[in-house]
């Protein structure tokens, strides 16, 4: 089944999900089978120490922001006085690690592959770890495609974007009929219409409508009705 990335969103949660590999590759690097070396251990305690004091670091800055702002509105608009105001000075946080290059969540990424390589690697571990993902579950009850129509040489292009879909059942109704009968069962995401108008010669409304297909079964909502002369 397919699954989400396991990096979480946002800041904060990437910072306590950091948190928890950094211990968790730790304990791993204890294990002399698993083969991780002294600056491989240092480095992801390097990285995780980094971005945390960096969201402490944007936080300080952000009330420094709001400090600043209300000195700004009582320098412009504060009541008349002859005692100076102080500009607002900005303290850094104490604490601050040993700096690391760029690309922190990307050396974690390409650590994360090399440990699920590992003969010594079991779900648990990535479990513990937090490195897998949430598995995906699609509803497709819910889908509906939509289709696009165009007329390139005389002929008509359908495509629609598949999704988790295996393809779509395309229906057409012709200028005067007046039901909507199956042209095909559709697994590439474009179909060329080739057949003649009712009657030759005579330009016709054609209108389409499809139903996603999921091992040859109608599922989802019907699409809307499209429609192009030609």
């Amino acid at each position: 089944m397919e699954k989400t990335h396991y990096l979480p969103d946002g800041d904060n949660e990437r910072e306590l999900w950091l948190t928890n590999f950094q211990a968790g590759y730790a304990a791993l690097a204890l294990i002399t089978a698993w083969g991780i070396t002294a600056p491989q251990l240092l480095s992801v305690l390097n990285d995780t120490n980094a971005y945390r004091y960096s969201l402490v670091l944007l936080e300080a800055a952000k009330i420094f922001y709001r400090t600043t702002t209300v000195s700004k509105d009582l320098l412009n608009d504060g009541a008349n006085t002859t005692i100076p105001q102080a500009f607002p000075v900005f303290t850094p946080p104490v604490g601050a690690p040993s700096a690391v290059p760029p690309g922190i969540l990307q050396r974690i990424t390409l650590l994360v592959g090399q440990l699920k390589k590992n003969p010594l690697y079991t779900p648990t571990i990535g479990t513990n770890l937090k490195i897998i993902g949430t598995d995906i579950v699609i509803d497709m009850s819910k889908a509906q495609p939509v289709l696009i129509l165009s007329l390139e040489g005389g002929l008509i292009h359908a495509k629609y974007t598949r999704g988790h879909a295996e393809g779509i059942f395309l229906y057409c109704m012709r200028g005067t009929e007046t039901t909507f009968t199956l042209v095909a069962m559709i697994t590439k995401t474009t179909y060329v219409d080739s057949r003649p108008n009712l009657v030759v010669g005579q330009a016709e409304k054609r209108q389409y409508r499809a139903f996603f297909m999921v091992g040859d079964v109608a599922v989802g909502i019907e699409s809307a009705v499209f429609s192009i002369n030609c």
